[in-house]
């Protein structure tokens, strides 16, 4: 699925410019455009999907293994960048908080303060 009106959809289409960090067949991380901290990267789906159809009880069964695939995509990139040897944090947002409906979760680290504020 393609959103038209989805900056997160250009990315993975290749019609909007951005630095690819990792990628898995249903993921692609790429570097934030507008860092909080030094290391601060995406991981987008590659289709559109908005924060309801993946935490509703029909999608998880019909997608079988979305949270697993994203979190293998999280996990792959933070072993690639050494965040696991340094420390990292994942965030999430959401109601309000996510400038972009587009599921997605932020790896932020390379500092010795938390990254990102604290929380």
């Amino acid at each position: 699925m393609y959103d038209e009106k989805c900056l997160f959809c250009e990315i993975v289409a290749g019609t909007e410019p951005s630095e690819k960090v990792f990628e898995t067949l249903e993921f692609l991380v790429i570097k934030n455009k507008y860092p909080v901290a030094p290391v601060h990267v995406l991981v987008l789906d590659k289709k559109h999907r908005e924060k309801k159809e993946t935490i509703s009880g029909t999608y998880s069964k019909a997608a079988g293994g979305y949270w697993d695939g994203m979190f293998e995509a999280i996990f792959g990139t933070i072993a690639k960048l050494g965040l696991d040897k340094t420390g990292y944090k994942l965030v999430n947002n959401g109601a309000g908080y996510n400038h972009f409906e587009h599921e997605h979760f932020h790896i932020l680290g390379g500092s010795k303060a938390e990254p990102g504020g604290a929380t």
